[in-house]
């Protein structure tokens, strides 16, 4: 009986595991697909359109943190139709082909200013088209709303926008103006210590082969195949996809995480006790493009979202 068990542990477990994926990331796909099953085999598999010939594949990633320098040194922008004055451009070749998780555009205010916000009221930003000049309004923030106290300098999300940014150009023009609280514009060399710059954190796609230098929660590659499951019938490309997993231990989070710590101290030692500890979990999910045949005749290509752990972390 001993030896039974031992071969169950050994032997059956890792499988039973590895079919459970499978099956969660089948019907993960599915659900986000809007599809209650896949569709009927067909006898013949589908031939990928010419406009829809290109393929992707996506591994597992590595989150990076980018600074991006205005490339202007002049504080201006030259446009085919005029130059803008307090304009900057930003090179967004490096973050085209990764997964933007936050994107944040940043203020050195001059040292004169650090103490004294009450001349400076809020700061304008405007996105500028390359080819026409045209200056379109992105947004407005007050000063104070946006100083951050430990760096001293005036901290925008702007996420969104450099998502956006990336899909259509290699490079973004933004126009800055600095009103005071009476609303006039001011100088901008005057109140910046130096051009503003994009901080930008983003995952980078890495394959499974690369040696990975992580310790405690890690992202675990796990692929999967399409034709092993049996549905490269009618998920013409990739051939498979990274989905990925997370593992490994939350000891140390959970000896230095301050949130954690004072939860233990607000609580009696036998309530402490019951407290769940911080487990590993998928903290960032990346997409994939996917060309589908829902039918020998209906062939579409379809961006999934959330079918890839690409970082982790304990929670």
């Amino acid at each position: 009986m001993p030896l039974l068990r031992m071969f169950l542990l050994i032997f059956l477990i890792p499988n039973v595991s590895a079919v459970l994926s499978i099956e969660r990331q089948k019907r993960h796909m599915l659900n986000a697909l809007n599809l209650i099953d896949r569709p009927p085999r067909f006898h013949h598999t589908p031939v990928i359109p010419s406009f829809l010939s290109r393929t992707s594949d996506f591994s597992g990633g590595i989150r990076q943190t980018l600074v991006l320098e205005s490339n202007e040194k002049t504080w201006s922008c030259l446009t085919a139709a005029t130059p803008v004055p307090d304009c900057f451009q930003y090179s967004l070749d490096e973050i085209r082909n990764s997964d933007t998780i936050s994107a944040n555009l940043i203020f050195d205010l001059a040292p004169q200013f650090l103490g004294n916000q009450s001349i400076i009221g809020s700061i304008c930003a405007y996105e500028v088209d390359e080819m026409f000049g045209e200056i379109k309004y992105l947004e407005r923030f007050e000063v104070d709303d946006k100083l951050d106290e430990n760096t001293k300098k005036v901290v925008v999300d702007v996420s969104q926008s450099v998502h956006i940014w990336t899909r259509k150009h290699n490079r973004q023009m933004i126009k800055i103006e600095v009103l005071s609280t009476s609303l006039k514009v001011l100088d901008l060399k005057e109140i910046l210590l130096s051009a503003p710059h994009l901080e930008v954190t983003v995952i980078r796609p890495k394959g499974p082969e690369a040696p990975s230098d992580c310790t405690g929660c890690c992202v675990v590659p796990f692929y999967v195949n399409f034709t092993e499951i049996g549905w490269n019938d009618w998920i013409l490309s990739p051939p498979g996809f990274y989905a990925n997993f997370c593992s490994g231990s939350c000891a140390a989070h959970y000896e230095t995480d301050e949130t954690y710590r004072f939860m233990r101290r607000a609580f009696s030692a036998s309530e402490a006790a019951m407290l769940p500890e911080p487990t590993c979990a998928p903290s960032h999910y990346g997409s994939i493009d996917l060309i589908i045949a829902l039918s020998p005749w209906e062939i579409r290509k379809m961006r999934v979202h959330g079918m890839r752990a690409l970082a982790c972390s304990c929670s």
